[in-house]
Formats: C-alpha cells, sequence, structure tokens
C-alpha cells in the first residue's frame, strides 16, 4: 500500500513533473525577494542582512564549486575575497600603474582587484595544484593569516586595525533609495554568479572536475589535464569572490574592509554555511549560507513571550534573551549533526527530490542489482 508521500510523488510526477514544481518555486522565491525592499516593514537594518546573506551565499556557493564539485580544499576565499577589496581601495585611493585615481572609476577599480585576486590564485594555483589536496589546504592556512597580518600591520597604506575605506560605487543622497539599489545589485550578482558556477558545472569542464574529484589518477588516465582545470577552476572562483568582495565593501554592505574579516574563524564560517546546505550543490550551498546567515543574525536578540499571563520581576509580559556566542554554539551542534545524519546538507534532500535525481539514483541503483544478478547467474551457469 502506498504511503501519502508515495501517492504526493506519484501525483506530482503524473501532472506538472517534479522539475516543473521545482522551477515554478525557484520562480517564485525570485519574485519574492524581488518584492522584499518594496515591504514598507522591512527596516535598512533588515535589507542590510538580507544584503549580507546574499555577500555570504556567493562566498559558500564559489566554495562548494572549489571543494564539493572540484575536490580542491582551500581555506583561502576569504583571503581572496580581501585581495579583491583592498586593491579595489587602494586602487580607487593611489591609482594603479599607469592610472591616475581620478582616472579609475569605482566599477574600474573593482574589476582590477577581482583580476589580482584571480592573478594571485593562478600564481598559487601553478605553485601548488600539482601537489595532493592536503598541500593546497595547508598552504592556503598559511597564506590567509600571512595576508591577514600585513594588512594589519601595514597602517600607512591599509589603514591597520580601522580599515580601509572603498570608493562609494554609487553616490545615492537618500539612505533609503540607497539600501533599495543596494539590495538590488547584491541580488543581482548572487544570481549572475550563480548562473556562471551552474554553467561551468554542467558544462564538459564540470564532468572533468568531478572525474578529478573522485579519481586522480583515473581522470589523468582518461585523458583529463588534471593541472589545468585544477589552476582554472581555482582562479575562477578567486575571481568570483574578489569581485564579491570589492562590491560588497564599496559601501554596499560595509563602509570599509578590515583585516578582522580575514580570519580563519570566518572561513571556517563558509565552509560551515557551505557544508549544511550542501556542499555538492551550488544552490544548496547559496540557501544554507543565506538562511544560517540570517539566522544567525535574527538570534543577537530573542524575546520570548510569557504564556498563560505570567509576568517577569518588573511585570512585563515578555523578557529578551540576548544569547550572544551561544548561538554559535547551537549553530556548530546543528553542524555536526549535519555531518553525521545528513552528510549532504539539509538541503540536499529538497533539491534531489525537486530536481528528479533521487528517481535517477534509484533507477540506476535496480539496474546495478540487475546487472549483479544476472553476471551471478551466468557464473552459476558455467560453474
Amino acid at each position: 500500500m502506498m504511503t501519502l508521500l508515495q501517492r504526493i510523488e506519484a501525483a506530482v510526477d503524473a501532472s506538472i513533473g517534479r522539475r516543473r514544481l521545482g522551477y515554478v518555486l525557484l520562480a517564485l522565491i525570485i519574485l519574492y525577494f524581488l518584492w522584499l525592499p518594496n515591504d514598507t516593514s522591512q527596516s535598512n537594518y533588515a535589507k542590510t542582512v538580507f544584503i549580507s546573506g546574499f555577500f555570504y551565499a556567493i562566498m559558500a556557493s564559489s566554495w562548494a564549486l572549489l571543494a564539493g564539485i572540484a575536490g580542491q580544499f582551500s581555506f583561502g576565499h576569504m583571503a581572496f575575497m580581501g585581495i579583491g577589496a583592498y586593491v579595489a581601495g587602494l586602487v580607487a585611493r593611489d591609482g594603479f600603474a599607469f592610472l591616475t585615481p581620478e582616472s579609475v572609476s569605482s566599477v574600474g577599480a573593482i574589476f582590477i582587484g577581482a583580476l589580482v585576486a584571480g592573478l594571485v590564485g593562478l600564481v598559487i594555483g601553478w605553485l601548488l595544484l600539482r601537489l595532493r589536496a592536503a598541500y593546497l589546504a595547508l598552504f592556503t592556512i598559511a597564506f590567509s593569516e600571512l595576508f591577514r597580518i600585513v594588512m594589519l600591520t601595514e597602517y600607512d597604506y591599509t589603514g591597520g586595525s580601522n580599515g580601509l575605506s572603498l570608493r562609494p560605487l554609487l553616490q545615492i543622497a537618500d539612505v533609503d533609495a540607497a539600501r533599495q539599489v543596494e539590495y538590488y545589485l547584491m541580488f543581482a550578482l548572487l544570481i549572475v554568479c550563480l548562473l556562471a558556477m551552474y554553467w561551468v558545472a554542467n558544462s564538459p569542464v564540470g564532468l572533468f572536475l568531478r572525474a578529478m574529484r573522485e579519481d586522480e589518477d583515473a581522470a589523468s588516465a582518461l585523458g583529463v589535464n588534471v593541472v589545468r582545470y585544477k589552476i582554472l577552476v581555482f582562479v575562477f572562483t578567486s575571481m568570483i569572490v574578489g569581485l564579491a568582495g570589492a562590491i560588497f565593501y564599496s559601501d554596499i554592505g560595509s563602509e570599509r574592509i578590515i583585516p578582522e574579516q580575514l580570519e580563519v574563524l570566518q572561513m571556517s564560517l563558509i565552509i560551515a554555511y557551505a557544508v549544511i546546505g550542501g556542499m555538492e550543490s551550488l544552490f544548496g550551498a547559496a540557501a544554507g549560507a543565506f538562511i544560517a546567515r540570517y539566522l544567525l543574525e535574527a538570534t543577537r536578540e530573542v524575546v520570548i513571550t510569557l504564556p498563560f499571563g505570567l509576568t517577569t520581576a518588573a511585570g512585563a509580559d515578555a523578557f529578551v534573551w540576548e544569547p550572544g556566542a551561544w548561538r554559535y554554539a547551537l549553530f556548530g551542534l546543528v553542524m555536526v549533526l549535519t555531518l553525521r545524519f545528513v552528510r549532504n546538507g539539509l538541503l540536499y534532500p529538497i533539491i534531489t527530490w525537486f530536481s528528479g535525481r533521487d528517481l535517477v539514483m534509484k533507477e540506476t541503483v535496480a539496474k546495478r542489482a540487475s546487472d549483479e544478478s544476472h553476471a551471478a547467474r551466468l557464473e552459476a551457469d558455467d560453474a
């Protein structure tokens, strides 16, 4: 007898289809985020939280492409983000090569920052990606910390612990209008980056990356230039996070970039966001990062209403709880449980259901079992 869930699945498959239903839901989500800034109940602080969520969604999904799909475990994402932001700020302030500060626009400085982040990624990839992944992880930890220390100590150039102000990308006097435009700009950047990464992941390059992740030696034996594609995806993700950092800190999500943002702890949060959402899914990692970032901000202050007419000692019907660092402890517990029970991420089952991949996997498993059974019968007949 079919369960209720199986009946729902059969009804959806017989009518609209899971994938079409997934596209409809995705379109509704996009329309909701497009409408959200027009909601008068949303404060500028709420819009700032959403902008931060979009930024971290780009960071987590690009790391998912590098580590989850290509199998290159790097701790350098925040460093490359910082390179893009710092270079954009320095170029806008001091100029670049033969360009004077007056001749460089904010957009030009941002793209120079992204290109420099990609160039540094190219040098690191050329030096290290001929080696196994462990060396890349160790080197990027050291590189990130070294870059942070240099930005912290070179006070005359970078502002040290006070940070470096970037030239504003938008010149809008009205604070409400500026925040709304910044919201749409960061959301558009997230969509563009996801589409670009999705195209790479589902192109022949993506197939090569997955083959390399599973078995580098086998992929190389089949003719895949392993080093070339390792470097390619490393440079590509470095440029994406460099671009995101330069735009985010150009008075979009923050007024300045500070060395504190480059700490290994921040990189650990990016990895945790991707793991919880699903590090083998770009959209899962992006959604996991956005939801986790929003919840971490929303739980800074929790208002608990007392039931049954109870009151506090001061006579109030509710009290405010500020969990502080405990929210990070709870976040860590969620990540541990995810790694233990849902290793592909909390959102991965939902994504596979709407994409119909679970049906493909079931058919593959059934075919494999049938082939193994057939082979066993042939061996028995031969015996």
